[in-house]
């Protein structure tokens, strides 16, 4: 299914799933802002939230990563805290998620992997990375290399079926069940999915690149 074009600037389409990640990005980058330009050494109100998750986020890299997960800590609250307000933005009535298109869920899969290469280049040489897709025996190399693929793919298909079906399953629903059911309830259990889907990709997130530099 081909996306839907929203308008063009010069010869480039700007389709739903790129309008709402540059939107989405502008709301973490405006709200990131303007919830850290005024810290304060005892936190309250909204700063106690953002080092809540920060602290979490920090507590899930340490404790599968060790030292070396330090540097990752900002790359997995990214991916986290983009894919959480994609999941929960698509909840209202009308709008759209980025994360129920391939090519977004796509991406984050391919940076994660990339990120993590990276780093096992880093600490073991690409000589040795390199070396092991054709460990144990060389004629494990196409073999190596598809399971590098499938742990792409896979990262990247699971939240996007569970994103791409929930939002049409909930968009059923909200069509034919609005006064059996209170809009809110359906909203909220929209919102716990979001979060379960976000939790879940974040963690797979941690523990590929565990494998990398495992």
């Amino acid at each position: 299914m081909e996306p839907k074009v929203l308008f063009e600037i010069g010869s480039i389409s700007i389709t739903e799933p790129l309008f709402f990640t540059w939107l989405i990005m502008a709301i973490l980058v405006i709200g990131g802002y303007i919830l850290t330009r005024n810290l304060q050494t005892i936190p309250k109100g909204m700063q106690c939230l953002v080092e809540l998750a920060v602290e979490g986020i920090e507590k899930l890299v340490s404790t599968d990563l060790g030292e070396e997960g330090r540097p990752f800590i900002p790359l997995i609250f990214m991916i986290a805290a983009f894919v959480l307000f994609s999941n929960v933005y698509g909840v209202l009535p009308g709008a759209y998620s980025p994360t129920g298109d391939l090519t977004t869920t796509a991406a984050l899969a391919v940076l994660v992997y990339v990120m993590g290469s990276v780093a096992a280049i880093r600490k073991t040489g690409f000589k040795a990375w390199i070396k092991g897709f054709f460990e144990p025996y060389w004629i494990m190399f196409p073999i190596n290399i598809a399971g590098e693929v499938s742990q792409v793919v896979s990262h990247a298909f699971r939240l996007y079926g569970n994103v791409f079906g929930g939002g049409i399953l909930l968009g059923i629903v909200y069509m034919l069940v609005p006064y059996i059911v209170p809009v809110p309830l359906l909203a909220w259990f929209g919102v716990f999915m979001g979060v379960i889907q976000a939790a879940v990709f974040t963690m797979l997130a941690v523990a590929y690149i565990q494998l990398k530099i495992g």
